[in-house]
């Protein structure tokens, strides 16, 4: 094949941790989804497949949030420093 298709996704879209099911960080058994509440031992079957997936989004988007703040954060402090250079603060 000479005309191979080669991925032009960012590196950090490939990243394995983030892609896929098996991305979950294990829990502890007697806490399914990180909840500790008395409701959950009633949920049925359906209910319980739609809590994983719902957990699962919920987990990707905190950890998108996080990695949007820290930017923010890299960006503020480059700024703050160039301000204090220019106020002769260094």
């Amino acid at each position: 094949m000479p005309d191979a298709i080669k991925c032009t996704a960012a590196p950090t879209t490939q990243a394995s941790p983030t892609i896929g099911h098996n991305s979950q960080q294990a829990t502890d058994t007697n806490e399914p989804f990180g909840l500790r509440a008395a409701w959950l031992h009633f949920a049925n079957v359906v209910e319980l497949r739609r809590l994983a997936k719902l957990h699962g989004r919920i987990n990707r988007r905190k950890q998108s949030l996080d990695e949007l703040i820290a930017e923010r954060q890299r960006i503020m402090n480059r700024c703050i420093r160039r301000m204090r250079r220019q106020q002769g603060k260094n």
